[in-house]
């Protein structure tokens, strides 16, 4: 599974499309489909596997992950959605806790680098075909900017007092679209991709 932090536009070739959660794995990543081809969707390659609409490529939008409380203080009028849904269901309680605290996986993914411990979280960039994974333990432990550059690009990365990410942005403030990931499935999608502490 993946933590994402990137959002994606339904526009497939100037048609809206609306998907579910599949309930199948590619390299232990959670597939996506849509309800209209069925077509069955990577996360973490932004293409259609299978399909109809295999090939064709999502659009990624920029998105911010942040906690609650920092999002209501930037935003005090938010509307949220209600978990008053008609299911008999804990929306509060996360099914996903004990994988979390695992350090294995369920399913295998092919060997997986040694440049981090397999489940490290990390913020993840791809720009011009270079990829990047920044362990969210080395950025949580400062605040402030980091300054890097990633396919000839310039981005800063905006981290708050209680380390958490806030923005990512090239030179010119422009929004620079990332996510948030484990390790194991980071570098199973992007074998070629550098560690910020190692890249250094």
């Amino acid at each position: 599974m993946t933590q994402t932090g990137v959002v994606y536009s339904r526009s497939v070739n100037a048609t809206d499309h609306t998907f579910g959660v599949s309930g199948r794995l590619y390299k232990s990543n959670v597939l996506i489909y849509d309800h209209q081809t069925e077509s069955l969707w990577s996360q973490l390659m932004d293409t259609a596997i299978s399909g109809p609409l295999a090939g064709n490529v999502l659009q990624k939008l920029p998105a911010k992950r942040v906690r609650w409380r920092t999002w209501k203080k930037q935003h005090p009028d938010t509307r949220v959605l209600s978990t008053d849904t008609g299911y008999q269901r804990d929306y509060w309680r996360d099914p996903y806790t004990g994988y979390y605290l695992v350090g294995s996986l369920m399913f295998p993914v092919g060997d997986v680098r040694q440049d981090l411990p397999t489940k490290a979280r990390v913020l993840g960039i791809t720009i011009a075909d270079e990829s990047r994974a920044y362990p969210l333990e080395v950025l949580e432990k400062r605040s402030g900017s980091l300054q890097d550059r990633l396919g000839g690009t310039s981005i800063r990365i905006d981290i708050d007092a209680e380390g958490q990410v806030v923005d990512v942005v090239d030179a010119n403030g422009k929004p620079v679209v990332h996510l948030f990931a484990y390790w194991f499935a980071w570098q199973a999608f992007h074998p070629d991709t550098t560690v910020y502490a190692k890249a250094k």
